[in-house]
């Protein structure tokens, strides 16, 4: 794995976690998914790309990293593929507009953005997106 935390197969790059840069993973190739191991463990998945050449990112994979480096957020290729996959939605988008206006500024506004994101992965956004109104802001 580079230290992109990306992995080639057969011309294309698909995103691992990055808490897993400079190991050594496998890939299974499937007809529709290609799916990596760290040892026997499942750690992603990602829809297999066809046309050559191209790259398949998956924000959740790079969370830990744009935490910590907010300004690379905006303009980062895996955030536009979230949001053209529909992953990253309007309610995101408004909640963290309101994040940044509500005196948290562009850099804090955004890493509160990633960091709804990062609870994402143990709470489903319809449950986070009725407790946190678009307008109220994130949680202190």
């Amino acid at each position: 794995m580079n230290r992109f935390s990306q992995i080639s197969v057969r011309t294309n790059r698909y995103s691992v976690p990055v808490r897993l840069i400079g190991r050594t993973v496998r890939a299974v190739l499937h007809a529709s998914e290609l799916v990596v191991y760290d040892g026997r463990s499942g750690i992603a998945r990602n829809e297999r790309l066809i046309v050559k050449g191209k790259a398949r990112l998956d924000l959740d994979h790079y969370l830990e990293t744009l935490v910590r480096k907010p300004g690379a957020f905006p303009g980062a290729t895996t955030f536009e593929q979230a949001r053209s996959a529909g992953r990253s939605t309007p309610v995101h988008d408004a909640w963290w507009e309101a994040a940044k206006a509500a005196a948290h500024g562009e850099r804090d506004g955004t890493r509160a953005l990633i960091e709804v994101l990062l609870m994402g992965r143990h709470v489903p956004t319809s449950t986070w997106s009725q407790g946190l109104p678009p307008h109220s802001g994130p949680a202190p």
